[in-house]
């Protein structure tokens, strides 16, 4: 009952942190999604799978709105020093791997290739409702005690983003955009299966041909739980 009272304080706390962030993080940007990874690879034998629910901010006419953007995740270990997942939102569909580069306690440094589709619901103000996404984020942890974890990323993504008529091969209206960004993360391991992760982050697109875009920023909470195969 002890260790149920202190997760269900930790989450509140978490969860009131969480929505403080969104609104300070979302407030001047356009539709992201946090991507809840920490620089741990999954072990072999191993498939973790995750419940997320993320804030996300879109335009809307001349304002914004904001959502909450629920997602599945999962991973499985693929080799001592790497993994393989996706998350599937609302909106689209990310798969990648994570590959482990440094592992000396405290420290781990994993480097996580991704690509992704999806649909952005914006109106009024741009009409890119596609978007192609591929990029790389590097990950770095630093574990505190055995149940909490910071986790800190850099990452460059590219975007292709266009209208619906790209698939019909007219290309006009459509734009390429590459956005450095950064997140922070907490996580606290529940138990040794069950993991409870809080990151948010800040992505400055910047468009080829228009220039600078508004920040973008994101923030999630995740609850994830991992299945080791018997052999």
């Amino acid at each position: 009952m002890g260790a149920l009272r202190v997760a269900a304080v930790t989450a509140r706390w978490m969860g009131r942190t969480l929505a403080v962030g969104a609104l300070l993080l979302v407030g001047p940007g356009c539709l992201s999604g946090a991507r809840n990874l920490g620089a741990a690879t999954t072990p072999v034998g191993t498939t973790e799978v995750g419940v997320s629910v993320n804030t996300i901010a879109f335009e809307r006419g001349r304002e914004r709105a904001y959502l909450p953007n629920p997602e599945l995740t999962f991973r499985k270990g693929a080799g001592d020093n790497w993994d393989w997942g996706g998350r599937l939102t609302l909106l689209g569909l990310e798969l990648g791997t994570r590959h482990r580069l440094v592992e000396r306690s405290p420290w781990t440094v994993s480097v996580a290739p991704s690509a992704g589709v999806g649909y952005v619901p914006i109106t009024n103000n741009t009409t890119e409702p596609f978007n192609f996404r591929l990029g790389a984020q590097t990950l770095v942890d630093y574990r505190l005690n055995p149940r909490w974890t910071l986790t800190g990323g850099a990452s460059l993504m590219g975007t292709f983003a266009g209208p619906l008529t790209v698939f019909q091969g007219r290309f006009n209206g459509a734009h390429l955009m590459f956005a450095p960004g950064g997140s922070l993360g907490v996580a606290y391991r529940l138990s040794p299966s069950l993991e409870l992760r809080a990151e948010g982050g800040l992505e400055l697109p910047f468009d080829v041909r228009d220039g600078r875009r508004q920040p973008a920023g994101y923030a999630g909470l995740t609850l994830r739980w991992g299945h080791t195969s018997r052999r």
